[in-house]
């Protein structure tokens, strides 16, 4: 299972790398442009159609009942700006809550699906899980997607299939006792379609996304 994971992750990453978008001394930049300013930025992940980015900007203000899930309650935000450098506007914030579910205390490993309508991310949660949050890009709305760390979104998978289903590894239990932690593919509407291990149904994700 590692070594499918492994080499399928490897290649949707080289082959979402965006070479033009990057961070410099705190403001984003792309293809050589500047399109924030003030030193705060990280971070930037450019979207599909690259004409947005979003963008971490550090803030002053630690997000209450964080630090208890290990997040260090990062006071940082999420931004967008477009690619010309106009519609710089924060998105989301940093955030505690009584509920796991409910709190977002860091916006880690971000990804696009396919059209860069949605945004995934991950930010910690209970003790034995991580949680991946969607944001809705046209409405603004955010919301638990899944429980699950190593989230990868099949953005660029040939096999339309596939295209968008998100992959992710959770913690279950059998039955009668003990745990583990397979990972898993999930359809964009959160529906599981199965295990990520050994046999025909890996070899196929694995053919049709590399």
């Amino acid at each position: 299972m590692r070594a499918v994971l492994l080499s399928l992750t490897m290649a949707l990453f080289a082959a979402a790398a965006h070479a033009g978008v990057a961070a410099d001394h705190g403001n984003i930049v792309l293809n050589g442009r500047t399109l924030t300013t003030g030193g705060h930025d990280s971070v930037p992940v450019l979207s599909p159609d690259g004409r947005l980015v979003v963008f971490l900007r550090a803030n002053h203000t630690p997000a209450k009942d964080c630090a208890a899930d290990g997040s260090d309650g990062k006071p940082v935000e999420l931004w967008r700006v477009n690619s010309d450098g106009s519609g710089v506007r924060r998105l989301l914030t940093t955030h505690g809550a009584t509920r796991p579910e409910n709190a977002i205390c860091d916006f880690a490993n971000m990804q696009f699906n396919s059209i860069g309508a949605l945004l995934y991310f991950e930010t910690p949660a209970w003790a034995t899980s991580g949680a991946i949050h969607v944001l809705d890009l046209a409405t603004g709305k955010e919301r638990l997607f899944l429980p699950g760390n190593g989230l990868q979104v099949l953005a660029r998978c040939r096999d339309a299939r596939y295209r968008d289903d998100v992959i992710a590894a959770q913690h279950r239990y059998f039955v009668f006792s003990g745990s583990y932690d397979w990972a898993f593919l999930f359809t964009p509407a959160g529906r599981e379609v199965g295990p990520l291990g050994d046999g025909d149904y890996s070899t196929d994700l694995e053919d049709a996304c590399s």
